[in-house]
């Protein structure tokens, strides 16, 4: 039988307490406890209290931008570099090591880092291949990110489309497996496309792939619900606000949401941030939009909450 492995996020009030919890099943029996994920606050506080220590207790998917990195930054658009090697520097060859870390750590981060001020990203990388002493080199296809938590599946695939289109190479011309080739060295080629100086100062980028095929949100601006509208913005008044400490008055009666991404299993799931409305079906709900860095961009309506938190084959799991 297929392994079917299942994510439940959940809420689970016990005494004075609320806890967000993070079961893996596997079959449809639990198996674990995500505790990277777990959280307690009292049960009298707002929903985004549970996030709201994320970047402090090192939970958080948002990168660090200080004054250091945005000078990196700006020599990389000043000399319009777009081209980045990464290297294996050790003795022995350890290519699957190798192609583990980058997949999983140097090249998201280096995409995310790049992401930063940008509407979206243009992506290729090649890898460098040596087999029987001849070597190669192999590029992926352009791939277009518009989302920041768009990153790590789309190096995900571009990794596995490259490594199957190199196995397939090497079979037929080489006569040897994917495990004889040793790869040591790989380029990342990215096209930054910022936002326009004209802009608005902040605009909402497309939601994730994974939720976008949902087709259960949609830009507040195009939005044909007037009344949505208004909330909308008033409630963006709030969030993007200076001052944190001014909370949004229990009369504006919104729903708001936002995205988390599970530090153990890489998993993007979407979290209440504010309930104010019990009719799930009639009150105005919304999507917070954030930057790389956790900045406010903007809100997106959400259409059918059920169904843009309905679990999905297609959603990803690690």
């Amino acid at each position: 039988m297929a392994r079917r492995t299942q994510s439940r996020f959940i809420f689970e009030v016990v005494e004075n307490s609320r806890i967000f919890r993070h079961q893996f099943f596997v079959n449809g029996s639990r198996r674990a406890e995500c505790n990277t994920c777990e959280n307690h606050v009292p049960v009298s506080e707002p929903y985004n209290h549970h996030w709201r220590n994320d970047i402090k207790n090192q939970k958080s998917y948002y990168i660090q931008m200080g004054l250091p990195e945005k000078q990196i930054l700006k020599t990389i658009e000043d000399q319009a570099i777009e081209e980045f090697i990464l290297c294996d520097g050790s003795i022995a060859a350890r290519t699957n090591d190798f192609l583990l870390d980058a997949g999983m750590d140097a090249v998201p981060q280096l995409l995310r880092f790049l992401s930063f001020g940008t509407e979206k990203l243009e992506a290729t990388v090649g890898f460098y291949v040596d087999v029987k002493k001849e070597r190669m080199y192999y590029e992926s296809s352009p791939i277009n990110i518009e989302n920041h938590l768009d990153i790590g599946e789309a190096v995900d695939m571009i990794f596995s489309m490259l490594l199957e289109k190199i196995s397939n190479y090497v079979l037929l011309h080489h006569r040897v497996p994917l495990e004889a080739c040793v790869i040591r060295r790989m380029k990342v080629t990215v096209k930054r496309f910022c936002h326009s100086p004209k802009a608005n100062s902040f605009s909402v980028s497309k939601i994730p792939l994974q939720y976008r095929v949902k087709n259960a949100a949609e830009c507040f601006e195009s939005a044909n619900n007037k009344s949505s509208v208004e909330l909308a913005k008033l409630a963006e008044t709030y969030l993007n606000q200076k001052d944190q400490g001014r909370p949004i008055p229990a009369t504006l009666k919104v729903n708001l949401y936002i995205f988390r991404v599970c530090n153990t299993s890489k998993e993007l799931y979407a979290v209440p941030y504010l309930l104010h409305g019990e009719d799930v079906e009639n009150t105005p709900t919304f999507i917070i939009q954030t930057d790389v860095v956790g900045g406010f961009q903007g809100l997106l309506e959400i259409q059918n909450i059920r169904k843009f938190l309905r679990e999905d084959t297609k959603d990803r799991r690690h």
